[in-house]
């Protein structure tokens, strides 16, 4: 394999997750993969630390935009359309939380925290283990209308 071969992680790479700007651990594995012999693509799922993830600089790579976490670490943004060994791609990254039955907490609220884990909740905390952003926002839709659009994947009849 070379840097030209591609593994697709199709949402939840949980790379981007800490609060820190990279943690030890985080650093690590960014590193680990970036010096494989491919180059690692994903999309991003609901369990990305959208805060952080959204700060990495934006290029355009194969007709789409990335943010690049290394320089074989490329997130797909929502949205895009990339053509790779000409075949097209699109991607669209998120979704919705499937264990937040019991509700978004926010961390402030420890002593409902601390009931909520006793009773075994089904339940996430913002900004800790639930962002906003793990939906997508209506510029980011239009965003991937207007790319489909002019990829010829949209067709009027």
């Amino acid at each position: 394999m070379t840097k030209d071969d591609y593994v697709i992680i199709r949402g939840d790479f949980g790379g981007v997750w800490t609060f820190e700007e990279e943690s030890s651990r985080e650093k690590e594995a960014l590193d680990w993969l970036n010096e494989k012999n491919f180059t690692t693509l994903f999309v991003d799922g609901n369990n990305e630390n959208f805060t952080r993830l959204y700060k990495y600089p934006v290029e355009e790579w194969h007709g789409g935009k990335v943010h690049k976490i290394r320089d074989s670490v490329l997130h797909l943004m929502r949205g895009e359309v990339f053509n790779i060994d000409n075949k097209k791609f699109f991607t669209f990254g998120g979704a919705k939380s499937h264990d937040i039955q019991d509700g978004i907490l926010n961390l402030d609220e420890e002593e409902k925290i601390y009931n909520y884990r006793k009773r075994g909740a089904y339940f996430r905390i913002r900004d800790f283990s639930w962002r906003d952003l793990e939906l997508p926002t209506e510029e980011e839709m239009q965003n991937g209308i207007n790319n489909l659009d002019r990829s010829g994947f949209i067709r009027e009849e």
